[in-house]
């Protein structure tokens, strides 16, 4: 990965299972500095592995091996702590059904995913809607995301 950096949050802790999915978002906040101000606050209780800005940066907020707070109440595959089988990846993106994604942000999203599924046994690529459906949109609302761009890499 290129242009990445640090900005670790607090709200993480210990796996209790093995890496499998990977759960893609989108922030709806207004600019990366939000969200990542709003993930460095532990009342929060909010964090993804790494947010993708509309430039193409990464910040990388939760180290791969530990538990990061981003799916909150979900399931896949019977699998109900979805946190700690997953890795979050956040799109910046207002997520209001206007704003698209940037080139740059698709073209990142598609290598932090594939270097993500040549490390780890990943069983999936979904989107925060596909764990969560009855509480959440994410990542579809962005006009220009498919979750299919993704699925490639498994």
């Amino acid at each position: 990965m290129t242009k990445t950096d640090w900005v670790l949050s607090p709200n993480h802790n210990e796996r209790r299972g093995k890496i499998r999915l990977i759960v893609l978002h989108c922030d709806a906040s207004p600019s990366e500095q939000a969200t990542l101000d709003w993930c460095a606050r532990p009342e929060s209780k909010v964090s993804y592995h790494a947010l993708v800005h509309r430039d193409g940066w990464v910040s990388r907020m939760v180290p791969d091996e530990r538990r990061a707070w981003h799916a909150g109440k979900a399931l896949w595959n019977g699998v109900t702590d979805v946190n700690s089988v997953s890795l979050g990846l956040a799109f910046a993106c207002r997520h209001d059904g206007q704003e698209k994604l940037t080139a740059a942000q698709l073209d990142i999203a598609q290598a932090v995913v594939q270097y993500w599924c040549q490390r780890y046994d990943i069983e999936a690529v979904v989107g925060h809607r596909d764990v969560a459906p009855t509480r959440k949109t994410d990542p579809y609302r962005a006009p220009n995301f498919r979750v299919e761009d993704y699925a490639c890499f498994v």
